[in-house]
């Protein structure tokens, strides 16, 4: 690379300078066309020096002018990164929630004891729990598809999600059969899914 220094910029503006004195004093018309074509000539050269000696300037101070394009590039990532930190997060907790709730939720035997208005209720609030743990489920299901180093979270998390979204049905399900009051097989089988999924989404919680 050609060393250039101030100097030689400065000289070069001045030739050009004197040159383009020169064409407006030149008289003739191929005189006067001559004098122009050197004066543009001078004047280009100028140009190139004075930006190649920019250019040199500012790498010596350690100016990058793709540096701020980077830089907005490397904070929309990480801003990007952080808000899918937080999603997740969010669809954690809801899930966790969830899973609570069914485990808290009565048996068979204490509802049917209070008769049918809050049977009614109850099962209201079952369908609900159905329609949410299945939510969750397709929300993970959805998700875009992991790479080989988050497969296994991945993975943990659809089985964790589909234990929750059986427990939904099983929480539901008690109200469409035929029970007697030692019949507790499905309330059970919705403790055991939920208490599965709630202890797999408080594992990937604490890994966020």
């Amino acid at each position: 690379m050609i060393n250039i220094d101030l100097v030689q910029v400065a000289i070069l503006w001045s030739i050009a300078g004197l040159a383009l004195i020169g064409s407006l004093n030149a008289r003739g018309f191929f005189r006067g066309m001559l004098s122009w074509i050197i004066t543009v000539a001078i004047a280009t050269i100028a140009v190139i020096f004075s930006y190649a000696k920019s250019v040199s300037v500012k790498k010596e101070m350690g100016l990058d002018l793709n540096a701020p394009v980077h830089a907005a590039e490397s904070s929309s990532s990480a801003d990007e990164s952080v808000n899918m930190v937080i999603i997740e997060k969010q669809l954690l907790e809801n899930a966790i929630a969830i899973s609570d709730s069914i485990l808290v939720f009565p048996k068979w035997k204490a509802i049917s004891a209070q008769g049918i208005e809050k049977r009614e209720s109850f099962e209201s609030k079952a369908l609900s729990l159905r329609n949410k743990s299945m939510d969750i489920y397709r929300q993970i299901r959805r998700s875009s598809l992991p790479s080989e180093e988050e497969k296994e979270y991945y993975d943990l998390m659809l089985a964790a999600a589909d234990n929750l979204r059986l427990a939904g049905y099983e929480v539901h399900n008690q109200f469409g059969q035929e029970h007697s009051d030692s019949s507790v097989e499905g309330p059970n089988r919705a403790a055991i899914y939920a208490a599965q999924a709630k202890a797999a989404f408080l594992q990937l919680k604490e890994q966020l």
